[in-house]
């Protein structure tokens, strides 16, 4: 038994379990598959933003829409007031000025509002009033804006939303996409 001196006690318990191990090509069973649980009462998180353009003084992207986020939920109230014009995309694909107001509702599928910043662009995809009857762009009254050049026209944009924002030389356009009320919190 000199060579077993020779050979490292781990070599000879390698050589023993080659000799022992079975000679069959089966594979032993697999252990049981990891349970998944899936919450379906989980609600989306959202950002909830609700104020007025412009902003006074600030001609660097309005601070109210500084909460955007990329992919995330957004529950907007949105009111513009004078000087701001939204303009809405017609059919031939041009953006126009809103030429008659009637005070109510107003159907539009993509909207342009204005920031009060050349460094912040925003469109608004209304998306169809039966799949989002929570999302709304209306004229409204407002007495505290009549001017000489103004009736008290303001226009609200309200709604469920997805922000994408797109990057462009020395400004950010954000992009935002309809959502069902639900991901908002709305309709509940």
């Amino acid at each position: 038994m000199r060579v077993a001196r020779l050979i490292p006690a781990s070599l000879l318990a390698l050589v023993a379990a080659c000799v022992i191990a079975p000679s069959t090509t089966e594979l032993a069973a697999l252990p049981a598959a990891t349970q998944v649980t899936t919450v379906s009462e989980a609600r989306l998180a959202f950002i909830g933003i609700t104020g007025s353009l412009p902003e006074e003084g600030n001609e660097m992207p309005p601070d109210l829409l500084d909460p955007l986020m990329d992919l995330v939920p957004v529950r907007l109230d949105l009111t513009l007031r004078p000087p701001l014009q939204p303009t809405v995309q017609g059919g031939d694909g041009f953006y126009t000025p809103i030429s008659e107001c009637g005070y109510g509702p107003l159907d539009a599928g993509v909207i342009s509002v204005p920031t009060g910043s050349n460094h912040m662009l925003l469109d608004v995809r209304m998306g169809s009033s039966v799949d989002h009857p929570a999302n709304l762009f209306a004229c409204e009254y407002d007495p505290g804006n009549i001017t000489d050049d103004t009736l008290g026209t303001v226009y609200r944009l309200r709604g469920c939303f997805l922000p994408q924002s797109v990057s462009i030389p020395t400004a950010v356009q954000w992009v935002l996409n309809p959502l069902p009320a639900s991901a908002c919190g709305l309709g509940d």
